[in-house]
């Protein structure tokens, strides 16, 4: 006889709150589902398919008698397809850290090539970067953070990809301070293709910079960007963040 085993989740602040059922018989499990609470409430009531008889639900207060199922109605199981949103150009790699809330982060490769930005109130043209990854992390429609390591050239990115430090100013160990800067509503992952334009046109400062964050031996940030304008950026001066992209995606 099969075992019904429901787990509820009571947090009810943080979006529509779900229950888990494990359909096991012996120590196989036959079937898994994820559902809302209120399918679930409906899929109670519902005994059109067939009876049960009455099993424990877990993770409610316990009680003397076992509480009954009434009946069941047969739903597919989400667990066994999970499609990601269309995704942008350039996209490396998407995340979905909870499905719930609606929660996600999208790391897009922006070549490595020269791009015009400022330096406070100084513009710049031509100024060369390094092979990039920018991870933008969404929560509904919202981006509500941003997060940039750089690349060495060197073919596609995989999870042994060794990731460096971004070589100028304004990121704190990956994270991104984009000042008032604000960035639109997110509704289609396409748009991430095009929102690093935003990040290079804005005004940058001096906030996070370093002699450790590359290996130029340039102190000065200003002389470092007049030094790199129409050049490209040597990969031999970007300092390790001794992390693999496989490592920093676990920590999200």
């Amino acid at each position: 006889m099969p075992r019904y085993i429901v787990q509820f989740n009571d947090d009810f602040s943080n979006g529509t709150p779900y229950c888990q059922i494990k359909v096991t018989q012996g120590e196989t499990v036959l079937e898994e589902f994820e559902m809302s609470f209120d399918d679930f409430a409906e899929a109670i009531m519902d005994s059109r398919m067939k009876s049960l008889k009455p099993q424990k639900i877990m993770g409610m207060v316990k009680r003397k008698s076992l509480r009954s199922i009434v009946g069941k109605r047969r739903i597919p199981n989400p667990l066994t397809r999970i499609e990601t949103p269309t995704l942008p150009v350039n996209c490396v790699k998407h995340i979905w850290i909870n499905r719930i809330k609606r929660e996600q982060i999208v790391f897009v490769e922006i070549p490595k090539q020269q791009w015009n930005t400022s330096y406070y109130n100084t513009s710049l043209e031509m100024v060369g970067f390094p092979r990039m990854l920018f991870g933008y992390r969404i929560r509904g429609q919202e981006i509500t953070s941003l997060y940039i390591f750089a690349v060495k050239e060197k073919g596609r990115i995989k999870g042994d990809t060794e990731l460096f430090k971004f070589p100028f100013a304004n990121v704190s160990n990956g994270l991104v301070c984009m000042g008032g800067n604000i960035f639109p509503e997110i509704t289609d992952l396409a748009q991430l293709s095009t929102l690093h334009n935003i990040f290079f046109t804005a005004p940058s400062s001096s906030c996070y910079f370093s002699e450790g964050r590359n290996l130029s031996g340039i102190s000065d940030l200003r002389e470092l960007y007049t030094s790199l304008q129409r050049k490209d950026f040597p990969d031999e001066w970007l300092q390790t963040k001794q992390i693999t992209f496989a490592e920093c995606c676990k920590r999200f």
